[in-house]
């Protein structure tokens, strides 16, 4: 279990403790509606930019760990908030909420102040416990602290929206400091998205023992010209579960000429980075495509042929005219 840093946490939970007093947001904060931020990081992790925006620990059964959020409406009028966890699972590389299927890690999990009044721009810190019980299976599980706003934003269409933001957990329950993290980059290719705009793809593999959230960049260098580009982001992180494979596609600039180009991919989760390089070239469009030699010449010879065609047909035309000329001027005479 990992230690926690700065603020020490305070005994175990009380049912019906007093309602945390807000505290006014500082000028110039971002955010709309309900947000929620972690403010515990564990003491080990520190450079670990997963750690810091959520609950990643692997604690031995019978384990008891707390960690404070800060739950904010930067609204202009007073919310009423919620607090709750629920399951979440782990799809096509995105981290899902799962709220139809609990799991055991949600069963897990209590706050001390379920539900918030925040006057308007305005937060208050909350206490999540997890509560591992000692018969607890080894393993990894996840899950989402949600905060929501209770009243909903109707559309002009009846549609209802809640707001609301979460903080992934993930846990690993198991023995010492559980198993590693790790992956590996088993390929570089170049391709076109479905909006036309080049891209990175690399097949990512999960070699450790928890998930990983896979975010980088990409480099292109020694292009046409000796040009370079770049470097491109991957904006939203993948979630690639422990032995899975998923391909991460990173998107370019419109306009990159076809390549040849050098790569070079920067991937990381956590404290996790791996790095690769690879030459690519970006697809052709069809429109933009050498017209090979012997299509070229059919189309020469098409076109050849049809200008042959036209030109008798204005001869067949002339020859026509001039008899009937010919034929009228007899018929006068």
């Amino acid at each position: 279990m990992m230690k926690i840093a700065a603020v020490a946490l305070l005994g175990a939970l009380l049912v019906g403790a007093p309602s945390p007093t807000p505290t006014p947001i500082a000028d110039g904060s971002g955010g709309s509606g309900i947000g929620i931020q972690l403010l515990d990081i564990p003491v080990d992790a520190q450079d670990d930019s997963r750690a810091r925006t959520n609950i990643v620990d692997n604690v031995a059964p019978g384990t008891t760990i707390q960690r404070r959020v800060t739950i904010s409406n930067f609204d202009g009028g007073e919310q009423q908030a919620s607090v709750s966890a629920a399951a979440s699972t782990v799809v096509d590389g995105a981290f899902t909420p799962d709220d139809a299927h609990p799991n055991e890690l949600v069963s897990w999990i209590s706050v001390d102040h379920p539900t918030l009044t925040l006057p308007a721009r305005s937060a208050a810190d909350v206490t999540v416990t997890i509560a591992v019980p000692a018969d607890a299976p080894e393993g990894e599980q996840y899950a989402t602290v949600w905060a929501q706003a209770d009243a909903g934003r109707q559309t002009a269409s009846g549609v209802t929206i809640v707001n609301r933001s979460g903080i992934r957990v993930y846990l690993s329950v198991g023995a010492g400091n559980g198993p590693a993290s790790d992956f590996a980059i088993e390929g570089v290719t170049a391709s076109t998205g479905p909006d036309g705009v080049p891209q990175i793809d690399a097949v990512v593999h999960n070699t450790g023992g928890r998930a990983i959230d896979v975010k980088g960049s990409v480099a292109l260098r020694d292009g046409p010209g000796m040009t370079s580009a770049g470097p491109f982001d991957l904006g939203t992180a993948t979630t690639i579960l422990p032995g899975a494979t998923h391909t991460v596609s990173i998107p370019l600039a419109a306009g990159l000429s076809a390549g040849p180009w050098t790569a070079a991919l920067t991937l990381r989760s956590g404290l996790t980075e791996r790095t690769e390089t690879a030459t690519v070239a970006f697809p052709v469009a069809e429109a933009d495509a050498p017209v090979p030699a012997p299509q070229l010449w059919s189309a020469v010879l098409v076109a050849g042929a049809g200008l042959v065609a036209l030109s008798a047909l204005v001869w067949a035309l002339v020859l026509l005219r001039r008899r009937s000329s010919r034929a009228h001027a007899r018929a006068a005479g």
